[in-house]
C-alpha cells in the first residue's frame, strides 16, 4: 500500500540573528595575514597618489597666482598716461622732454602726447580721458605758463622797490587721476613716475630761469641799495625759482574711505566662501531625500534655495558696506545689492556645475579656477602689470565682479554694462548646464538607491524564506 505524499514546512532560524564572533583590530604595519598585506598595499597605492594629487594642485595655486605679480616694474610700459603741453614755449618744452627722456623700466610708462586742440584748448575736458578709462592719468601743463614766469623774473629785474607780498601763482601743472579705479596700481605705478618727470621738468627750467636772473642783475644793479633791493625780492620769489613747474594734483575718484577697499577685494572672497558653504550645505542636506523624491522636486529646490539665499546673503553684504561706507542713496544701495546678489549667484553655480559634475576632483579643479580667478581680478595689481599670459582675466567673473563693484562705490571708470553682460551670461549659460547635468545625475543616483533598496528586500526575503521539506 502505498501513502500519499504530503508536503510539511520546517522554519529555518534565521542566521542574521546569531551573534558575530568579535574580531579583534590588526595592525595595518606588520601583520602577515594575506587579506591585512592586500589592504595595506592599498592603504599606501590611495596616500600616495592622493600625495601627488595634492603636490600638483598646491604647485599649479603658488605657480598662478604668485606669478601674476612677477615683476610688475618690467611692464609699466603698458600704462597709458596723456600728456598735454597748452604752454607751447620754453617752459612746455622742458615739460615735453622730461616725459620724453624718462628714466626706463618703472620710470617710463606709456605716454600719449596730446596737442590742446584735441581738448577744445578747455583744461577740464582733459577728465574725460581719466573718467572713460582711456588714461590711467591726464598731466597738463597750463596755458601761458612761460609768459607768466617770465613776466614775474623781469618784475624782479626792473623794479626798484621791495615786493610787499611773496610771489604767488596757480600751479603751472595739474594731474588728474582715479585711484579708485585701482588704489595699489596709481599709487605705486602710475603717480610715482609721473612725480619724478615733473621734478626733473621743474629743477632743469628752475635752473635755466636761476642763470637768466643772476645775469640780468649783474647788468641791472646800478647801486649797491638797488643790488640789495633784488635781493630781497629774489628771496620772495624763491619757491618760483627753485620750483616753477609745481603741480597740483586731482584725485578724481578717491578710494576711500578704506572699508570701500576691503569691500571690493577681500569682501568678495567673502561671498564666494559663504556661497560654498550654502552650497555644500545644500547638497548634503538634500542628499538624505534625493532617494525618496521625485528629481524635478529636488531641483526646483535647488533652485530656489540657490536665489534665495543669494538674495539674502548680497542683502546683508550691502546693507553693512552702505552703512560703514556712509551711502545713503536709495537707488544707489538698490544697484549695489543686485549686483551683489547677482554675483553671488554666479559664484554658487560655478560651485555647483564643479562639485556636481566632476566628482572626486571636482574640488581640485574648482580650487585651480578660482587662484586663476583671483590672479586675473585686479585685486592690486592691473593687468596690464602682469604678464600677457594673465590677460585672461578680462574673460573671468571675478575680474567683472572686483570692477563693477569699484564703479559703484568710488563712481571710478569701469564698463559696468558690461561687466553685468558678461556676469548674466556667465549665469545663465552655467545654469543651464547645471540643471541638465543634475538631472542626469539625480535620476543616476535614484536608480542606484533604487537598486541597492532592491537588493537588500531581496536578502532580507532570501534569509526569512522557509524551505519546503518534502517528506
Amino acid at each position: 500500500m502505498t501513502l500519499p505524499l504530503r508536503l510539511s514546512y520546517a522554519v529555518v532560524e534565521d542566521p542574521s540573528s546569531y551573534l558575530t564572533p568579535i574580531v579583534e583590530p590588526v595592525h595595518l604595519w606588520n601583520s602577515s595575514n594575506k587579506d591585512i598585506v592586500t589592504l595595506r598595499k592599498s592603504f599606501f597605492k590611495q596616500w600616495f597618489f592622493a600625495s601627488i594629487e595634492l603636490w600638483l594642485l598646491i604647485f599649479l595655486i603658488v605657480t598662478i597666482y604668485l606669478g601674476s605679480g612677477q615683476n610688475p616694474s618690467r611692464y609699466t610700459g603698458n600704462l597709458d598716461v596723456t600728456i598735454v603741453n597748452y604752454d607751447g614755449d620754453i617752459a612746455g618744452n622742458y615739460f615735453l622732454n622730461a616725459f620724453r627722456q624718462s628714466a626706463p623700466g618703472n620710470q617710463t610708462l606709456n605716454w600719449h602726447y596730446k596737442d590742446s586742440s584735441d581738448y577744445n584748448n578747455n583744461v577740464d575736458e582733459t577728465k574725460y580721458d581719466v573718467e572713460h578709462g582711456k588714461s590711467w592719468a591726464v598731466v597738463v601743463l597750463r596755458q601761458n605758463t612761460t609768459r607768466l614766469i617770465n613776466e614775474t623774473v623781469f618784475t624782479l629785474i626792473n623794479t626798484s622797490r621791495t615786493l610787499t607780498s611773496p610771489f604767488t601763482i596757480v600751479s603751472p601743472i595739474v594731474v588728474f587721476y582715479a585711484d579708485g579705479r585701482n588704489s595699489f596700481t596709481v599709487n605705486n605705478y602710475v603717480l610715482p613716475p609721473i612725480r619724478s618727470a615733473i621734478a626733473i621738468a621743474s629743477a632743469q627750467y628752475g635752473q635755466m630761469l636761476r642763470s637768466t636772473l643772476l645775469q640780468n642783475l649783474s647788468s641791472s644793479s646800478d647801486s649797491s641799495s638797488n643790488r640789495s633791493v633784488q635781493l630781497l625780492n629774489t628771496f620772495q620769489i624763491g619757491s618760483l625759482l627753485v620750483d616753477p613747474l609745481s603741480a597740483q594734483y586731482q584725485n578724481l575718484h578717491p578710494n576711500a574711505p578704506f572699508v570701500g577697499q576691503l569691500a571690493t577685494t577681500l569682501g568678495y572672497i567673502y561671498i564666494y566662501l559663504i556661497s560654498a558653504m550654502v552650497v555644500g550645505g545644500a547638497i548634503k542636506f538634500l542628499s538624505q531625500y534625493v532617494p525618496k523624491v521625485h528629481w524635478i522636486d529636488v531641483i526646483v529646490f535647488r533652485v530656489f534655495n540657490g536665489f534665495f539665499q543669494a538674495f539674502i546673503i548680497s542683502l546683508i553684504y550691502s546693507l553693512i558696506v552702505l552703512w560703514l561706507f556712509g551711502i545713503h542713496s536709495g537707488s544707489l544701495f538698490m544697484r549695489y545689492w543686485m549686483f551683489n546678489w547677482l554675483s553671488s549667484m554666479v559664484f554658487g553655480i560655478i560651485i555647483v556645475l564643479f562639485t556636481t559634475n566632476l566628482g572626486p576632483f571636482g574640488n581640485s579643479i574648482l580650487t585651480i579656477f578660482i587662484m586663476l580667478m583671483l590672479a586675473g581680478s585686479t585685486l592690486q595689481l592691473a593687468l596690464e602689470l602682469s604678464h600677457p599670459f594673465y590677460r585672461y582675466g578680462y574673460g573671468l567673473p571675478l575680474y567683472h565682479i572686483i570692477n563693477g563693484g569699484r564703479h559703484l562705490l568710488f563712481n571710478s571708470y569701469s564698463n559696468f554694462g558690461l561687466n553685468v553682460g558678461v556676469l548674466l551670461a556667465y549665469f545663465f549659460s552655467m545654469w543651464l548646464i547645471a540643471s541638465v547635468t543634475s538631472v542626469f545625475w539625480i535620476k543616476r543616483q535614484q536608480k542606484k538607491a533604487a537598486q541597492q533598496v532592491q537588493q537588500a528586500k531581496t536578502e532580507k526575503k532570501e534569509q526569512k524564506i522557509t524551505t519546503v521539506v518534502r517528506r
